[in-house]
């Protein structure tokens, strides 16, 4: 399997920061382009919105599930680390994630790609920081391997509750990774959630957005 052995919640974090990443990018080179040269059909207006659905979702879950979980597990380990500041970044990327969920909901290309732009300015210097401060190296010398499980556990609890909804974002996350990304979280998942949810009970739900995912 593709789990770190020992394992490592720090490569978490960084499976994350990759699928946020590839989702931003995605969605705002279409959203450029569909605002220049509009929609083909429906069936990509419906996709395209709901892949930026799925977008907001997982950076909402991710930065809760940090804000509640893991900026608090980590004070006491890393006090110089300024988790104050990331904890207010995250705050005004959530403005400018209520920005996105407006424009999403009016149909507003032009609006949208304001969010994104502002969102990807954003985006990359605060995972640069998170990157930093909680390595995997870091996170290996400074966690026990029973530490990494407990948060691994409270963390993918934490992240299905608060990234939602489950039909647009789980496939979201998914497949906006490849290879060995996206096989650590086939294997660490539920099995009703990937053998039975996503490809079979929410297919129809998330099927407009196949355009933007990874095959």
């Amino acid at each position: 399997m593709s789990q770190e052995r020992p394992p490592n919640v720090a490569h978490d974090l960084l499976r994350i920061h990759r699928a946020v990443t590839r989702g931003l990018t995605v969605a705002l080179e279409n959203c450029q382009a569909f605002a220049e040269s509009g929609f083909p059909d429906d069936t990509t207006a419906e996709g395209f919105w709901k892949y930026c659905q799925g977008l907001e979702a997982l950076a909402r879950g991710h930065h809760t599930t940090e804000d509640e979980l893991f900026f608090p597990y980590l004070r006491e380990r890393l006090p110089e680390a300024d988790f104050d500041t990331l904890a207010a970044e995250h705050e005004a990327m959530e403005e400018t994630l209520a920005e996105m969920q407006a424009a999403r909901e009016a149909g507003a290309l032009s609006a949208m790609q304001q969010a994104l732009s502002q969102l990807a300015n954003l985006w990359q210097p605060h995972i640069q920081k998170e990157e930093t401060i909680f390595s995997p190296e870091i996170a290996a010398e400074l966690l026990s391997v029973p530490e990494h499980i407990e948060l691994a556990q409270k963390s993918a609890a934490l992240g299905q509750q608060h990234t939602q909804p489950g039909p647009i974002a789980m496939p979201f996350l998914l497949y906006n990774l490849e290879g060995d990304d996206r096989a650590h979280f086939l294997a660490v998942m539920p099995t009703e959630l990937t053998q039975q949810l996503v490809p079979v009970a929410w297919k129809d739900i998330w099927a407009p957005m196949k355009p933007f995912l990874l095959d």
